[in-house]
């Protein structure tokens, strides 16, 4: 025969709601001092929480079991995991960023003739939230729920250029990286020199890495707290977006995904000032 308990239902046992507030609020200002800051040392989130290392380790490593978390294994300083980005994409997929972006991605679509895209981090790979389709027979269809390659694709790699090279390298999942096509980066040492190009010029391409005949421009959308929270982007064929044609529409998708940006409350920045 079970035994019966007391314990009104719904309610956890041990400590009373005082003692599991109390927990949940320490692990989640962990998780706001690790959003803010560009990786630190358990014994300095300790310090700045005024939390003793075994009850910072114990948070840490609740918040690595949900992948909300996680420590360079060569430096030991402590990110923000690949988990975040799934909560923050969530936020955003309510609507109020592809709602926003709808009226830069159609003037983006008229300008470019390409199709525009906006997409969000979401767990192993990009999320595209919305889609304005060019106006041009042939051309790219990328409806929103497309999952794009962080590795291979112009918005995926807009993603994570600005990111860590931990939670970079957690995202990826490991170093030699899927060949899509015969163009895709499969080294994660090439891949690392590429994003640095982003930081300079304010946006990058893709070149046939993840569809043959297919490239692209992406550009970061940065929100209030100054981190990429999507990236905008044009994909179109290879015949249009050729080399002359990335040279030339890259200033204004980081031009137009600087301006989105600024209306979401994020730093009013050129695009110039975007790669630095």
């Amino acid at each position: 025969m079970e035994s019966t308990s007391s314990r009104p239902r719904g309610r956890p046992s041990g400590g009373g709601p005082a003692a599991g507030s109390a927990v949940v609020d320490r692990a989640l200002a962990l998780l706001e001092v690790l959003a803010a800051g560009n990786g630190a040392t358990l014994s300095e989130l300790g310090r700045r929480l005024g939390l003793a290392p075994s009850t910072t380790h114990r948070l840490l490593a609740a918040l690595a079991a949900r992948r909300l978390a996680e420590a360079d294994p060569v430096t030991q300083l402590w990110h923000v995991g690949p988990g975040a980005f799934r909560l923050g994409a969530a936020f955003l997929r309510r609507g109020g960023l592809a709602e926003r972006a709808r009226p830069v991605m159609a003037q983006l679509a008229a300008d470019s003739g390409e199709t525009a895209v906006l997409a969000v981090a979401d767990g192993d790979a990009a999320l595209v939230v919305a889609e304005a389709q060019a106006a041009a027979s042939l051309r790219v269809v990328l409806p929103a729920g497309t999952r794009l390659a962080y590795h291979a694709t112009a918005p995926g790699k807009a993603l994570i250029a600005h990111l860590p090279l931990a939670r970079v390298r957690a995202l990826l999942g490991c170093d030699a990286l899927p060949a899509l096509t015969p163009r895709s980066f499969t080294d994660q040492g090439e891949l690392t020199a590429e994003l640095a190009t982003l930081r300079h010029g304010g946006w990058l391409a893709e070149r046939g890495e993840a569809v043959p005949g297919q490239n692209g421009i992406a550009a970061p959308v940065f929100g209030g707290s100054g981190d990429p929270v999507a990236a905008l982007g044009i994909i179109g064929p290879e015949v249009r977006l050729d080399e002359a044609a990335l040279a030339r529409l890259g200033p204004a998708v980081a031009a137009a995904a600087a301006g989105l940006g600024a209306a979401l409350g994020g730093p009013a920045l050129s695009p110039q000032a975007v790669s630095g």
